[in-house]
Formats: C-alpha cells, sequence, structure tokens
C-alpha cells in the first residue's frame, strides 16, 4: 500500500506541474435551496453528504482562463452512501479521482460527476480531483460563463483572471457542491502564478513559495465557515497596500489590498475609510466576524463589487460601494441567506447600511440616498423583494426590488419597531443566533419578533412578500367645537395582491398659533378617519411621511373644512339599490364613490339632485364624496 500510494502521489505531482512552464492556472413563500445545472435527483444526491473542507491547489495566470491542479474535498455522509455527486463543467479533462487515496470509478453526466463510493452514515470521506483545462465562457455556456474570467482593465491597462461565483457559477472553475446550506468549515487556496503577479484570496496569507521557471505559489487559509459562492481568487500584477483597523474592544484587523500600482495615488484615501467603516458596523452590527484573520480588497475589472468572504473583488473604490461590499460580510457571509428567494438579507442590508454609513460619516448625504433608493422603488408598481424564481438571476439580483426596495423596507421596519436601539439590538441579536449559519427571512422575522416583541406579520406581509407601494391622501373633513376630523385614505399600486399597508405614517401638521408638530397615525383600513381635539390646534396638514420612512406617493392634501354639510340631503342610508342626493341651495358639484378598497366605482356631476344606482354593487360600506369649488363633503354609505 505505501507503493501504491508513491505511485498516486507522483502521478498527483506531474498532473500539478505538467503545464507550469504555460503559466496554467459571477408553492408560494417556499424557498428553493438548488443549482440552476443540476437536475433535481442529482441535487437530492449531492444533499446526502455534507463538506468540511476544501483544499484548492491550482495553476493559473492573468493572462488567460486556463486551470490545472487538483481539489480536495472532505465531507461527511448523513446516510450510508454507494455514490456521491459533486459538479464541474466538462470543458475540463478529468486526470483521476482519488476517494480516501485510492483511485476513483466514475462517470461524468453533463456537469454532474457521480464517483463510486463505500461510506456509512456519519462517516469521513475525501475525494480529490485531478483536472485542466479551459473554464466556460458564456459562448460555451449561455446560462453562465462568469465563473473564472480574465480582461484587461480598460482603466488602468492590467491583465487580470478572477472568479465570481455567485450564484451558480462555482462549479465552472472548481469541483463542488453548490449548496447554500451547507457552509463549509474551512478552506484554504493555493495558487501557483507567474512571480510577475500576486494572487488574492480568502483567510490568512500562510507563505508564498518560490518555485522554479518564475513561478510562485500563494498559500491562503481561511478556518472560519464560509459558503461555496464566497471562495475566490484573483490574480494580476498587483501591489500590496495594508492598512488597519482599530474596533473596540478588539485587536487591529489587517485590510489587505491587492490594487493595481497606479491605480493606488487615486484611491488611496478611499481605501484608508474602509478602516472606518469596519469601526463603525463592528458598533452597530457586532465585532467585524473575521477579526482573527483580515479584511482586503482585490481589484478586477467589473462594474462593482463581489463580497467574497475576508477579500472582496472590485472593480474601483467608491465611499458607498467599498461600505456595501464590507457590509457584506456580515449580511451574507457571517450569516448567509438560506435561499436565493431570500437574497434580501444579503444584498437589502447592504445597500441600507450604506445609507448607515453616509448618515454617520458623511451626514446629509444620506437623505439623497433615501431618496434615490425611494425613486426607483416607485419606477415599478408591483414585484415583491421576496425573490419567487430563485434559478432567475435577473430576479435574484434585481437593482430596484431586491437592493432598494429591500434597503427601503429595513428603513420602515426601523420606523416601526420606532425605538433605534432596539432596532440595532435586534440585528445583533440577529447576527448572534445565527453566526456562522444560513437563515432565511422567516428566521429573521422570528428573531426580531423576540428582540423588539413586536409582531410583525402585517410587516412582512405587505412589504417582503407583497407587492407595490401605497399612495396617500389626507383631508380634513369636519370641525365641531371639541374636535377635528382628519381623513386618510390610501390606495396601493399593486392593489389586488396587497391592498392595505397598515404600517403607521407620519403628518406634519401646522397649528393655529402654535409650532407645526409631527402627529403618528396607525393605519388599519384604506380609509381612516382620526379625531384630533381642537386643543391641538389643527391647521392644515403640510407633508406625509416627512422623513421618507415609508416609499409612497401622495396624491393631495384638502385642508379645507366642510361647509356644505348643512346643505344636503342623503338619503336612504343604508341602503339597497338607489342613494338619493339633495342640496337646499343649487350649485354645481361633482359626487363619487369610493369603495373601502379605494377604487371609484360611480362618479358624475348635477345641480342640485341625483341618484346613484348601486343595486349591482357588493354589500359593505362606501365613502361618498361631494365636491363643489375645493370645498368637500364625505359621509359613509352603508349597502345592506
Amino acid at each position: 500500500m505505501r507503493y501504491l500510494f508513491l505511485l498516486l502521489l507522483i502521478s498527483f505531482n506531474t498532473c500539478f506541474f505538467a503545464q507550469n512552464n504555460t503559466c496554467n492556472k459571477a408553492k408560494k413563500f417556499s424557498h428553493k435551496t438548488k443549482s440552476n445545472t443540476l437536475p433535481l435527483n442529482y441535487i437530492q444526491e449531492t444533499e446526502k453528504y455534507d463538506v468540511t473542507f476544501y483544499e484548492l491547489d491550482l495553476n493559473a495566470n492573468n493572462m488567460n482562463t486556463n486551470l490545472s491542479g487538483r481539489v480536495q474535498m472532505s465531507a461527511i455522509a448523513n446516510q450510508d452512501l454507494d455514490t456521491v455527486v459533486f459538479e464541474l463543467f466538462p470543458s475540463y479533462k478529468i486526470n483521476y479521482i482519488l476517494i480516501n487515496q485510492d483511485t476513483a470509478n466514475y462517470s461524468w453526466r453533463n456537469t454532474g460527476v457521480h464517483c463510486r463510493v463505500n461510506v456509512k452514515k456519519g462517516e469521513k470521506f475525501t475525494i480529490i480531483t485531478c483536472y485542466s483545462g479551459k473554464s466556460p465562457d458564456q459562448t460555451t455556456n449561455p446560462l453562465g460563463g462568469a465563473g473564472y474570467t480574465q480582461k484587461q482593465s480598460p482603466s488602468w491597462k492590467k491583465n487580470v483572471s478572477w472568479t465570481l461565483s455567485e450564484p451558480f457559477s462555482a462549479y465552472e472553475w472548481f469541483p463542488c457542491k453548490q449548496s447554500l446550506t451547507d457552509k463549509i468549515d474551512s478552506v484554504s487556496v493555493k495558487i501557483t502564478v507567474p512571480d510577475s503577479c500576486k494572487a488574492g484570496s480568502n483567510g490568512i496569507l500562510q507563505q508564498v513559495v518560490g518555485l522554479p521557471n518564475n513561478q510562485k505559489r500563494y498559500e491562503w487559509k481561511h478556518n472560519q465557515p464560509i459558503d461555496y459562492y464566497l471562495i475566490s481568487f484573483s490574480v494580476a500584477n498587483y501591489i500590496d497596500y495594508s492598512i488597519y483597523s482599530y474596533p473596540k474592544n478588539s485587536d487591529s484587523i489587517l485590510i489587505q489590498n491587492y490594487v493595481y500600482p497606479n491605480s493606488l495615488n487615486n484611491f488611496k484615501s478611499i481605501i484608508d475609510n474602509t478602516a472606518k467603516f469596519i469601526e463603525y458596523y463592528s458598533d452597530i452590527y457586532t465585532l467585524y466576524p473575521f477579526n482573527k484573520e483580515k479584511y482586503g480588497h482585490c481589484m478586477a475589472p467589473i462594474s462593482g463589487g463581489m463580497e467574497h468572504q475576508t477579500m472582496t473583488t472590485l472593480g474601483y473604490f467608491d465611499n458607498e460601494l467599498v461600505a456595501h461590499e464590507l457590509a457584506h460580510q456580515w449580511w451574507g457571509d457571517h450569516v448567509t441567506c438560506g435561499s436565493w428567494s431570500d437574497i434580501w438579507l444579503n444584498e437589502g442590508f447592504a445597500t441600507y447600511s450604506e445609507y448607515l454609513m453616509l448618515a454617520k460619516l458623511f451626514p446629509g448625504d444620506e437623505k439623497a440616498k433615501l431618496s434615490n433608493i425611494h425613486s426607483s422603488v416607485l419606477s415599478v408598481n408591483n414585484g415583491s423583494t421576496w425573490v419567487k424564481d430563485s434559478l432567475n438571476e435577473n430576479s435574484i439580483f434585481s437593482k430596484t426590488l431586491v437592493y432598494d426596495k429591500g434597503a427601503a423596507i429595513i428603513h420602515t421596519l426601523r420606523y416601526i419597531i420606532n425605538n433605534d436601539d432596539l432596532f440595532f439590538k435586534a440585528l445583533q441579536d440577529f447576527q448572534t443566533n445565527f453566526a456562522f449559519k444560513t437563515a432565511n427571512a422567516k428566521d429573521f422575522k422570528k428573531s426580531v419578533e423576540k428582540s423588539t416583541n413586536i409582531d410583525l406579520t402585517n410587516f412582512f406581509n405587505e412589504w417582503y412578500y407583497g407587492e407595490g407601494y401605497p399612495t396617500y391622501a389626507a383631508k380634513l373633513t369636519s370641525k365641531t367645537d371639541n374636535k377635528v376630523e382628519l381623513t386618510i385614505t390610501q390606495k396601493g399600486s399593486a392593489l389586488s395582491i396587497t391592498p392595505l399597508f397598515s404600517n403607521p405614517i407620519d403628518i406634519l401638521i401646522s397649528r393655529t398659533n402654535k409650532s407645526d408638530t409631527l402627529i403618528r397615525v396607525n393605519i388599519e383600513s384604506n380609509i381612516q378617519k382620526i379625531s384630533f381635539s381642537t386643543d391641538l390646534g389643527l391647521k392644515e396638514v403640510i407633508e406625509i411621511d416627512p422623513n421618507n420612512f415609508i416609499v409612497n406617493h401622495v396624491d393631495q392634501f384638502t385642508n379645507h373644512i366642510d361647509t356644505m354639510k348643512d346643505n344636503i340631503l342623503i338619503y336612504p342610508n343604508p341602503t339597497q339599490d338607489i342613494i338619493n342626493i339633495e342640496m337646499k341651495n343649487p350649485m354645481i358639484a361633482f359626487v363619487k364613490l369610493i369603495s373601502i378598497d379605494g377604487k371609484t366605482v360611480l362618479k358624475k356631476s348635477f345641480s342640485q339632485e341625483t341618484q346613484l344606482d348601486i343595486h349591482n354593487q357588493p354589500t359593505g360600506n362606501y365613502l361618498l364624496i361631494i365636491e363643489n369649488e375645493g370645498t368637500i363633503f364625505e359621509q359613509k354609505i352603508t349597502k345592506n
């Protein structure tokens, strides 16, 4: 057996170093956690084991997308196994596969590699895959092609090769299991590159080993749980610009940046801001989760960034982009969405973290940020933040619904909780409860409800699973010696799906001989009447939701108190079919009847008297509105 092992080891080394000279080197409310590349029965096979460790030992360079080397997967069986299935794109050549150091029998069916094994439940096993070839692009894999890419930066004229596996492209560059809920305990990434290049990756750089033929091997090790799509490397002619962050109650944290040499002067001040961002997020979310290792950046010619665990890949440095990708280290990496349907837990919170960073470090700039977020959401009338089709990348990464509306509803949640200390404590509790695990929106809901003792059922049904946004209108409808009545009406943009948004709203009002004041109104129906004591001095409505906590449109304010009340007779009420309207003093008026869901059922003009026939309308309550030259009279009508 010793002699056989030595032969296999020699074979492996031959595979690994063979191409050194040529530098070979992105039911309702149910959750779908599957790859878009494997059929369901193959996916079920991958769930029969849990991955505990990957060791990647690869050759790469910055001039092409050729890869060669080996990947060791260590795993534990969840049940007795006679077959293990993992993924690898078929553009590669498999030189051999070893299972527990023995040569394995395997078959390759499309992207699924099926290996014969004899493993009992609870037993550990290892699979070593030695492979080589060129990674796919969009020509060879129309559904992906972004797993491993090589390009020249158009701005900095540097050649770069980099990986981007989210959501389903890890198999395009290494043999793996693509399951969100199976976090790997640790990972080792060793990349052999030309000695003119550096290779950045996850965790701590253990050593750089000089090799023959002008090669170097960068050996990185990450010792904390990581999801498959967050494993990465980048190769380029980088320089290392490292700084440190100093969060409270922590040792210093290394921020290791692999940047193009000719870009540093342009980006140095923003890179330096990363330290402040880590310190701030450590205050509000919990200590940076990977403080024992590092944070960092690798530059690559991409349009934005990708939150690879402990070392983000990004195209440029901008305060909001850097803050967004850093926030993912908590929201996406420390706690990872357990389903692509719930990508909100990653992207919504990272986007909202941009707003929080601006409010803290660049006060005043956050207002424009929030306004832009709301404008984006208001550009579409429907669609939910929860992703119905978790295999559709356009839906998963919808800027309007996942990123922007996702951030906006977190701001609404903060308003509903109405206590910033409690709000941030709830976020910290969630980070603590699901540390290094996966979670879905239901988990988040339960965690926040426990932290705040607030029932969030309506919030999630209306804002997360629901669609659209409300349009509000406010009217002063009556006045007596003791009270003033204010009517708030609401209509949803996706009325048939989400008929009511029951969150409270703030209304800014002016008062007679008193300062303006803000009142919070609880919303329970589409037509909400609120009475105020005349002592409040309510004069007129100035603004609805002045602090922009709610994504909404405002239709109109009507600040005229009814003067037609004594001039109008309406009967019978309740009625079964006919509503008679009579005026003592003739005037041109407009009448409309509005259903409880905000729809206009009937409307017409008249001068002295008229009838409304509602025998075809459903039973229930309606709002009758009569208007003349800006003066409005309203009355509730009941149809039996």
